[in-house]
């Protein structure tokens, strides 16, 4: 098994990216690190971070402080952080990984901006066309891969079918899913149905033999189980991503709203508070941390910007399982040994 305390097996963590930072980003890694015993370097403008550590009184022993001059707002373009920010946090970070200064690289700031600099960096896997953002989305009793969830807008077939396989090698090794079902996002279940994307996808995807490919699902199919693996473009899969959070956000507060509208119903919330604390914990974002971006030669991970120090500490965590796996050693495996 791998030696998480081993100085080999940093994680680097962008201190400056997300609306928290660097506050909770800091407070994240060092519960991480006391929990997991894992070895944190903090990237970003020393003299906040240890004001905010000094403030919260937070004990910076043990953490590396790699300075930086730059931040990245979330607006900003990644063209031009690729070419006038080069002192930022996020691109000295995923720098760090890609000199095998760490082993993984995590920011909670611009996901555009994390996307550009992780792959100008760190490249891509050998024969990797575009990595692909892999987000996992709670079920009732079970969990599935989205992917992509927003890194390639615009895609071809043979993309479609790297992600169903990057998304196969990430469900089996990370949620633990044997022989895991794959399927296409599409409007209708019949082969020839769709997009002249999903249309094509879904050939190339159906003779390849390595994969548990089940056809296309409908949007409301995924919800009930239907697959383990749901491969889309990103500009559908960001859709479905963003649909999920706001319906979550909705479905909780008409909740809350219904259980607190009177006398009786407030008496009748409080023998259901433990359930409900319990179901809404399933599909808060920071319990599962970060998304993954998959495809590239070192671990990067995508974390919500609204993360606070729990989602930062299980986004660590996410970055841990997928050392330990050698998840892109077995990406790189199955990419180029394709038939």
């Amino acid at each position: 098994m791998v030696q998480f305390n081993s100085n080999n097996y940093s994680i680097i963590i962008d201190a400056m990216g997300g609306d928290f930072a660097p506050e909770e980003i800091v407070k994240g890694s060092i519960e991480a690190r006391a929990a997991f015993q894992v070895k944190i370097k903090l990237v970003g403008n020393k003299d906040k971070i240890k004001t905010v550590a000094a403030a919260s009184q937070l004990n910076l022993d043990g953490i590396e402080i790699v300075p930086s001059s730059q931040e990245v707002s979330m607006n900003e373009s990644p063209s031009e952080i690729l070419k006038k920010k080069r002192n930022s946090s996020i691109f000295i970070g995923s720098e760090l990984a890609s000199r095998g200064q760490g082993k993984a690289f995590l920011s909670a700031g611009n996901t555009g901006a994390v996307m550009a600099c992780s792959l100008f960096n760190m490249r891509r896997i050998e024969n990797i066309i575009r990595p692909a953002i892999a987000v996992v989305i709670p079920l009732s009793d079970r969990k599935f891969v989205l992917i992509d969830a927003g890194a390639n807008a615009d895609c071809k077939p043979q993309y479609l079918k790297q992600f169903a396989i990057m998304g196969k090698i990430y469900s089996e090794n990370i949620l633990g899913i044997d022989n895991p079902r794959v399927a296409l996002v599409n409007i209708g279940e019949e082969e020839k149905k769709g997009s002249e994307l999903v249309v094509e996808s879904y050939r190339l995807l159906k003779s390849y033999p390595k994969i548990n490919f089940i056809g296309n699902i409908e949007g409301r199919e995924l919800f009930e189980g239907a697959a383990d693996v749901v491969v889309c473009d990103g500009f559908v899969g960001n859709v479905i991503l963003k649909s999920v959070e706001g319906l979550a956000n909705f479905f909780f507060g008409e909740i809350k709203q219904i259980l607190t509208s009177g006398i009786l119903a407030k008496l009748s919330a409080s023998g259901l508070r433990s359930s409900f604390t319990t179901m809404k914990k399933k599909f808060d974002y920071e319990e599962y941390g970060g998304a993954q971006l998959l495809g590239l030669n070192e671990l990067v991970i995508i974390s919500h910007g609204s993360s606070k120090s729990r989602a930062i500490k299980n986004a660590i965590k996410v970055a841990i399982e997928g050392l330990k796996t050698n998840l892109t050693s077995k990406i790189n495996e199955e990419i180029n040994n394709i038939n």
